[in-house]
Protein backbone atom coordinates (compact mmCIF):
# COMPACT_ATOMS: atom_id res chain seq x y z
CA UNK A 1 0.00 0.00 0.00
CA UNK A 2 2.92 2.55 0.77
CA UNK A 3 4.22 1.52 -2.26
CA UNK A 4 1.56 2.55 -4.05
CA UNK A 5 1.44 5.78 -2.08
CA UNK A 6 5.06 6.39 -3.36
CA UNK A 7 4.39 5.94 -7.16
CA UNK A 8 1.30 7.83 -6.57
CA UNK A 9 3.56 10.72 -5.66
CA UNK A 10 6.03 10.28 -8.47
CA UNK A 11 3.95 10.13 -11.51
CA UNK A 12 2.40 13.69 -10.05
CA UNK A 13 5.39 14.95 -9.56
CA UNK A 14 6.54 14.24 -12.74
CA UNK A 15 3.30 15.55 -14.47
CA UNK A 16 4.20 18.83 -12.33
CA UNK A 17 7.85 19.05 -13.87
CA UNK A 18 5.92 18.60 -17.38
CA UNK A 19 3.90 21.18 -16.65
CA UNK A 20 5.96 23.78 -15.73
CA UNK A 21 8.10 22.96 -18.86
CA UNK A 22 5.25 23.28 -21.14
CA UNK A 23 4.47 26.75 -19.49
CA UNK A 24 8.16 28.00 -19.65
CA UNK A 25 8.06 26.95 -22.94
CA UNK A 26 5.70 28.84 -23.92
CA UNK A 27 6.55 31.90 -22.51
CA UNK A 28 10.09 31.89 -23.91
CA UNK A 29 8.14 31.49 -27.31
CA UNK A 30 5.78 34.44 -26.49
CA UNK A 31 9.05 37.00 -25.44
CA UNK A 32 11.13 35.87 -28.49
CA UNK A 33 7.56 37.03 -30.58
CA UNK A 34 7.05 40.15 -28.78
CA UNK A 35 10.83 40.91 -29.44
CA UNK A 36 11.29 40.50 -33.42
CA UNK A 37 7.84 42.51 -33.39
CA UNK A 38 9.27 45.56 -31.61
CA UNK A 39 12.23 47.04 -33.25
CA UNK A 40 15.13 48.74 -31.20
CA UNK A 41 15.89 52.66 -30.42
CA UNK A 42 18.04 52.85 -33.58
CA UNK A 43 15.44 50.65 -36.07
CA UNK A 44 12.55 51.98 -38.57
CA UNK A 45 10.06 49.72 -39.34
CA UNK A 46 9.65 50.36 -43.07
CA UNK A 47 6.08 49.10 -45.35
CA UNK A 48 5.81 49.40 -48.39
CA UNK A 49 2.42 49.72 -50.04
CA UNK A 50 1.46 48.39 -53.33
CA UNK A 51 -0.48 51.15 -55.24
CA UNK A 52 -1.45 51.22 -59.08
CA UNK A 53 0.55 54.23 -59.99
CA UNK A 54 -1.60 56.86 -61.98
CA UNK A 55 -0.19 59.79 -64.72
CA UNK A 56 -2.91 62.00 -66.06
CA UNK A 57 -0.77 64.60 -67.94
CA UNK A 58 -2.97 67.85 -69.32
CA UNK A 59 -1.73 67.24 -72.56
CA UNK A 60 -3.43 63.71 -73.27
CA UNK A 61 -6.43 63.21 -69.93
CA UNK A 62 -4.80 60.07 -70.23
CA UNK A 63 -4.43 57.34 -67.29
CA UNK A 64 -1.39 54.49 -67.54
CA UNK A 65 -1.33 52.34 -64.66
CA UNK A 66 1.95 50.42 -63.23
CA UNK A 67 3.02 48.87 -60.25
CA UNK A 68 5.28 50.82 -57.27
CA UNK A 69 5.93 52.25 -54.25
CA UNK A 70 3.62 54.49 -52.45
CA UNK A 71 5.59 57.31 -50.51
CA UNK A 72 4.59 60.42 -49.16
CA UNK A 73 7.05 63.43 -49.34
CA UNK A 74 7.55 67.09 -48.11
CA UNK A 75 7.94 69.68 -50.11
CA UNK A 76 9.87 72.60 -48.85
CA UNK A 77 10.85 75.95 -50.51
CA UNK A 78 13.89 75.23 -52.23
CA UNK A 79 13.43 71.72 -53.18
CA UNK A 80 12.74 70.16 -56.45
CA UNK A 81 8.98 69.77 -56.71
CA UNK A 82 7.64 66.51 -57.85
CA UNK A 83 6.56 67.61 -61.30
CA UNK A 84 3.48 65.03 -60.92
CA UNK A 85 0.92 65.51 -63.82
CA UNK A 86 1.94 69.04 -64.77
CA UNK A 87 5.57 68.44 -66.56
CA UNK A 88 4.70 64.80 -68.12
CA UNK A 89 2.77 65.10 -71.38
CA UNK A 90 2.47 61.56 -72.75
CA UNK A 91 1.05 60.66 -76.01
CA UNK A 92 1.91 61.09 -79.85
CA UNK A 93 4.40 64.40 -80.33
CA UNK A 94 4.22 66.02 -83.43
CA UNK A 95 7.13 68.26 -83.59
CA UNK A 96 5.99 72.06 -85.07
CA UNK A 97 9.29 73.47 -84.99
CA UNK A 98 12.25 75.33 -82.97
CA UNK A 99 12.46 77.89 -80.97
CA UNK A 100 14.62 81.12 -81.75
CA UNK A 101 17.15 79.55 -79.04
CA UNK A 102 16.65 76.14 -80.34
CA UNK A 103 14.03 74.56 -78.14
CA UNK A 104 12.24 72.21 -79.75
CA UNK A 105 8.61 73.18 -80.05
CA UNK A 106 5.73 69.85 -80.23
CA UNK A 107 2.16 69.52 -79.75
CA UNK A 108 0.24 66.55 -77.99
CA UNK A 109 -3.34 66.55 -78.71
CA UNK A 110 -3.31 70.09 -79.79
CA UNK A 111 -1.55 71.11 -76.83
CA UNK A 112 2.02 73.17 -77.05
CA UNK A 113 4.81 72.54 -75.59
CA UNK A 114 8.04 73.46 -75.21
CA UNK A 115 11.19 71.70 -73.73
CA UNK A 116 8.03 69.83 -71.84
CA UNK A 117 6.04 73.14 -70.04
CA UNK A 118 3.15 73.75 -71.56
CA UNK A 119 2.55 76.70 -73.20
CA UNK A 120 -0.63 79.17 -73.40
CA UNK A 121 0.04 82.63 -74.63
CA UNK A 122 -0.90 84.72 -77.80
CA UNK A 123 0.85 82.31 -80.16
CA UNK A 124 0.14 79.24 -78.65
CA UNK A 125 -3.54 78.71 -77.71
CA UNK A 126 -5.48 75.55 -76.38
CA UNK A 127 -8.12 73.52 -77.94
CA UNK A 128 -11.89 74.57 -76.81
CA UNK A 129 -12.63 71.16 -75.06
CA UNK A 130 -9.50 71.07 -73.44
CA UNK A 131 -11.00 71.29 -69.52
CA UNK A 132 -9.11 70.29 -66.76
CA UNK A 133 -11.49 71.31 -64.24
CA UNK A 134 -9.28 72.61 -61.50
CA UNK A 135 -6.37 73.55 -60.98
CA UNK A 136 -3.71 70.85 -61.09
CA UNK A 137 -3.19 69.26 -58.02
CA UNK A 138 0.48 69.73 -57.16
CA UNK A 139 -0.13 73.77 -58.31
CA UNK A 140 -2.61 73.49 -55.51
CA UNK A 141 -0.39 72.37 -53.23
CA UNK A 142 2.58 74.37 -53.73
CA UNK A 143 0.79 77.37 -53.42
CA UNK A 144 -0.43 76.38 -50.09
CA UNK A 145 2.56 76.44 -48.51
CA UNK A 146 3.71 79.44 -50.45
CA UNK A 147 0.66 81.20 -48.82
CA UNK A 148 1.19 79.48 -45.11
CA UNK A 149 5.07 80.93 -45.96
CA UNK A 150 3.83 84.06 -46.41
CA UNK A 151 1.05 84.22 -43.62
CA UNK A 152 4.30 83.23 -40.86
CA UNK A 153 6.69 85.51 -42.58
CA UNK A 154 4.72 88.34 -42.64
CA UNK A 155 1.99 87.84 -41.39
CA UNK A 156 -0.55 88.22 -44.82
CA UNK A 157 -3.24 86.11 -45.74
CA UNK A 158 -3.53 85.22 -49.27
CA UNK A 159 -5.22 83.12 -51.27
CA UNK A 160 -5.39 82.18 -55.02
CA UNK A 161 -8.90 84.12 -56.33
CA UNK A 162 -9.34 83.66 -59.90
CA UNK A 163 -7.88 80.11 -60.72
CA UNK A 164 -8.98 77.21 -63.52
CA UNK A 165 -11.44 79.33 -66.32
CA UNK A 166 -12.65 76.86 -69.07
CA UNK A 167 -13.08 78.26 -72.58
CA UNK A 168 -16.40 79.18 -72.01
CA UNK A 169 -16.10 81.32 -69.05
CA UNK A 170 -12.37 82.78 -70.71
CA UNK A 171 -15.55 83.53 -73.92
CA UNK A 172 -17.95 85.30 -71.72
CA UNK A 173 -14.99 87.41 -69.63
CA UNK A 174 -13.37 88.34 -72.74
CA UNK A 175 -16.63 89.31 -74.78
CA UNK A 176 -17.84 91.40 -71.67
CA UNK A 177 -14.20 93.49 -71.46
CA UNK A 178 -14.08 93.98 -75.48
CA UNK A 179 -17.72 95.54 -75.50
CA UNK A 180 -16.68 97.73 -72.84
CA UNK A 181 -13.02 98.90 -73.61
CA UNK A 182 -12.56 98.01 -77.21
CA UNK A 183 -10.93 94.72 -78.88
CA UNK A 184 -7.39 96.63 -78.66
CA UNK A 185 -7.63 97.91 -75.25
CA UNK A 186 -9.10 94.34 -74.24
CA UNK A 187 -5.97 92.74 -75.73
CA UNK A 188 -3.77 94.35 -73.06
CA UNK A 189 -5.09 92.75 -70.19
CA UNK A 190 -7.72 90.03 -71.04
CA UNK A 191 -6.81 86.57 -73.00
CA UNK A 192 -8.70 85.67 -75.75
CA UNK A 193 -10.94 82.45 -75.28
CA UNK A 194 -8.84 79.82 -75.84
CA UNK A 195 -5.44 81.50 -75.01
CA UNK A 196 -5.56 81.88 -71.30
CA UNK A 197 -3.61 80.64 -68.92
CA UNK A 198 -6.19 79.90 -66.26
CA UNK A 199 -7.87 77.19 -68.72
CA UNK A 200 -4.41 75.62 -68.47
CA UNK A 201 -5.05 74.80 -64.49
CA UNK A 202 -1.53 76.22 -64.14
CA UNK A 203 -2.24 79.51 -62.79
CA UNK A 204 -4.43 81.61 -61.05
CA UNK A 205 -4.64 85.21 -59.61
CA UNK A 206 -3.46 86.13 -55.67
CA UNK A 207 -5.66 88.14 -53.47
CA UNK A 208 -5.34 89.47 -49.37
CA UNK A 209 -7.25 90.14 -46.84
CA UNK A 210 -8.27 94.27 -46.75
CA UNK A 211 -5.90 94.86 -50.45
CA UNK A 212 -6.85 95.80 -53.74
CA UNK A 213 -7.67 92.43 -55.64
CA UNK A 214 -6.64 91.69 -59.23
CA UNK A 215 -5.69 95.23 -59.89
CA UNK A 216 -3.39 97.51 -60.31
CA UNK A 217 -3.53 98.49 -56.59
CA UNK A 218 -2.30 95.45 -55.56
CA UNK A 219 0.59 96.16 -57.36
CA UNK A 220 2.43 98.34 -54.18
CA UNK A 221 1.68 96.22 -51.77
CA UNK A 222 3.16 94.58 -49.46
CA UNK A 223 1.89 91.13 -50.45
CA UNK A 224 2.44 91.50 -53.93
CA UNK A 225 6.51 92.10 -53.49
CA UNK A 226 6.76 89.06 -51.20
CA UNK A 227 5.12 87.41 -53.93
CA UNK A 228 8.21 88.75 -56.48
CA UNK A 229 10.42 87.52 -53.89
CA UNK A 230 9.69 84.53 -52.93
CA UNK A 231 7.22 82.67 -55.12
CA UNK A 232 9.74 81.06 -57.30
CA UNK A 233 10.84 78.86 -54.11
CA UNK A 234 6.97 77.14 -54.44
CA UNK A 235 7.56 76.95 -58.21
CA UNK A 236 5.77 79.56 -59.21
CA UNK A 237 6.91 82.36 -61.44
CA UNK A 238 5.46 86.38 -62.27
CA UNK A 239 3.94 85.52 -65.52
CA UNK A 240 3.53 88.70 -66.86
CA UNK A 241 6.68 90.68 -65.78
CA UNK A 242 6.57 94.60 -65.55
CA UNK A 243 7.49 96.48 -68.96
CA UNK A 244 7.46 93.59 -70.71
CA UNK A 245 4.31 93.39 -72.17
CA UNK A 246 6.30 93.83 -75.48
CA UNK A 247 7.28 89.54 -75.11
CA UNK A 248 4.31 88.83 -73.05
CA UNK A 249 1.31 90.19 -74.98
CA UNK A 250 0.03 91.54 -71.85
CA UNK A 251 0.46 94.75 -69.47
CA UNK A 252 2.48 93.96 -65.63
CA UNK A 253 0.10 91.58 -63.30
CA UNK A 254 1.62 91.67 -59.85
CA UNK A 255 -1.38 89.39 -58.96
CA UNK A 256 -0.89 86.36 -61.97
CA UNK A 257 1.35 83.46 -61.38
CA UNK A 258 1.91 80.52 -63.20
CA UNK A 259 3.80 77.18 -61.53
CA UNK A 260 6.76 75.83 -63.71
CA UNK A 261 8.36 74.17 -60.94
CA UNK A 262 11.22 75.14 -58.85
CA UNK A 263 14.18 74.59 -61.50
CA UNK A 264 12.73 76.85 -63.81
CA UNK A 265 11.30 79.29 -61.74
CA UNK A 266 14.73 79.93 -60.00
CA UNK A 267 16.06 80.63 -63.43
CA UNK A 268 13.03 83.15 -64.49
CA UNK A 269 13.41 84.72 -60.74
CA UNK A 270 16.55 85.23 -62.01
CA UNK A 271 17.82 87.12 -58.62
CA UNK A 272 15.13 89.43 -58.90
CA UNK A 273 15.20 90.07 -62.22
CA UNK A 274 12.65 88.36 -64.03
CA UNK A 275 12.76 86.65 -67.32
CA UNK A 276 9.67 85.70 -69.49
CA UNK A 277 8.73 82.70 -70.62
CA UNK A 278 9.05 83.98 -73.87
CA UNK A 279 12.40 85.30 -73.53
CA UNK A 280 13.81 82.18 -71.95
CA UNK A 281 12.72 79.90 -74.82
CA UNK A 282 12.71 82.46 -77.69
CA UNK A 283 8.99 82.28 -78.42
CA UNK A 284 6.67 84.83 -79.14
CA UNK A 285 3.23 85.66 -78.07
CA UNK A 286 1.28 87.75 -80.72
CA UNK A 287 -2.03 87.19 -82.42
CA UNK A 288 -2.29 86.21 -86.38
CA UNK A 289 -4.69 88.78 -86.64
Amino acid sequence: MKKKKNMKRVYIFIAIVILIIINVTVAVILITNDKKKKPKNNEVITTTTKVAKTTTTESTATTTSSTTSKTTTTTKAGEKVNYGNVLEPTGEKIVIGRSSKGYEIYQIKGITYVDGYLIANKTYGLPEDYNPGALNSTVKSAAAKMFEAAKNEIGKNMWAQSGFRSYSTQKNLYTRYANRDGKEKADTYSARPGYSEHQSGLAFDVCATNKPCITSGFNDTEEAKWLADNAYKYGFILRYVKDKSNETGYKYESWHFRYVGTELAEKLYNNGDWITMEDYFGITSEYQD
